[in-house]
């Protein structure tokens, strides 16, 4: 009971000191603070491990300070996406108790988000979280001094952060927060081991706004943009991209040489509205690791599923396929899937950082470069006559 109120007194401090502080020092575009408390389990998706690390207390408490701010219509791709928020949070676990944290240590991690609206009232709504970032945990596995961590096999570490939250107003700068979520640190196989920690927790806290917020843009003020232009045309897009990583398989192999991982893919995607676009693709992985258990074959093809959301000049690429695991057209396929986070230097030149999973397990992460076209072919007759809409909404 004690440790609740101190817990419930660090939230309230923090808002108050953080937001008195910052108030007088930011200009008035909806900058916000939030503290929230975690509680979590720890789960591992391998059988094995779970059971090997069941003596460990998963019950996990965390928690996280953030700063962002809320967006109010200011760039057009903002009420597209119903206004979302952005900024950075901060977050720190030290795993339950120090049974664990004499192996896997504490961690730290710093990484920056976006929350989409699913619901568009203000007063209380459902958010979905997104963040992306880089983490610090201070243990990790040693052969010698720590070698029951084979969770993790690097300080630094990736931390993903996927999260479905309820806020609800309190007072106009004030708002209740509380989320069911996933976090997962892994280095994408950059040092092994690498099973990774997900933690799957629920969490509750407080939203302070910093200075009165700023109304939203009416939508209806803007000139709508229809999927189809007017001059009856269709459009979809091509994308190719190659992007590099390498995989550490010592824990397999017995060897610390790392290997080369090329990808090379395809996309073939129709666009839905202004902000997403689905489709299917293609990839190529030539994975320089297979070598040492399947001499004569280094190649995997896939089939997959592509859905991209737009933000700007940033979008997020999900993919979901099935790979060949053993030989070319073999009958062993793997499920996999992939998140990438893309930069348009142009309309068609982007840059872009990807990470694959088998089964929420960490493969490997790679980084490239790839091309964009975009392609126009005209409506049927029947069709064209019933484009012809307005250019302002009514």
């Amino acid at each position: 009971m004690e440790r609740q109120k101190l817990h419930i007194l660090f939230v309230l401090l923090t808002l108050l000191l953080i937001g008195k502080t910052a108030e007088a020092q930011l200009s008035h575009r909806n900058y916000a603070i939030e503290a929230r408390m975690h509680f979590g389990y720890m789960y591992f998706q391998n059988d094995e491990f779970h059971s090997a690390l069941g003596r460990y207390s998963r019950h996990t408490p965390a928690y996280e300070l953030s700063f962002h701010r809320n967006t109010y219509g200011e760039h057009r791709w903002e009420v597209l996406h119903n206004y979302p928020s952005m900024g950075f949070t901060f977050y720190y676990s030290s795993f339950g108790n120090d049974s664990i944290s004499a192996e896997l240590g504490k961690v730290f991690a710093l990484y920056p988000f976006i929350n989409f609206p699913i619901t568009p009232n203000e007063n209380s709504k459902l958010t979905f979280k997104l963040g992306v970032g880089v983490s610090f945990l201070t243990n990790k596995f040693d052969p010698k001094e720590n070698f029951h961590n084979y969770a993790i096999g690097s300080h630094v570490n990736a931390a993903i952060n996927l999260s479905f939250e309820y806020r609800q107003r309190i007072i106009e700068r004030l708002h209740w927060v509380t989320s069911i979520g996933l976090t997962h640190f892994s280095n994408g196989a950059t040092r092994t081991p690498n099973m990774g920690i997900n933690i799957f927790s629920v969490a509750t806290g407080l939203s302070w706004c910093l200075t009165p917020p700023k109304a939203q843009i009416d939508k209806k003020l803007r000139p709508k943009n229809y999927l189809f232009e007017f001059d009856g045309k269709r459009h979809f897009v091509t994308d190719y991209q190659y992007t590099l990583g390498f995989k550490d398989m010592s824990q397999q192999y017995g060897t610390h040489q790392y290997f080369f991982v090329h990808d090379l893919a395809a996309n073939f995607m129709f666009q839905l509205t202004e902000r997403d676009r689905l489709g299917l693709g293609t990839e190529v992985v030539i994975d320089n690791s297979s070598k040492i258990t399947h001499p004569d074959w280094k190649t995997e093809v896939s089939l997959l599923v592509s859905y991209e959301m737009m933000l700007d000049r940033v979008s997020f690429m999900f993919n979901a396929g099935l790979r060949n695991n053993e030989a070319l057209f073999a009958k062993a396929f793997l499920f996999y899937q992939k998140v990438a986070v893309r930069y348009y230097f142009t309309d068609n030149l982007f840059a872009t950082l990807a990470f694959t999973t088998y089964d929420i397990k960490a493969d490997f992460i790679s980084f490239g470069i790839g091309y964009h076209i975009q392609h126009k072919y005209y409506l049927p007759r029947h069709e064209k006559k019933q484009r012809r809409n307005p250019v302002f909404p009514r």
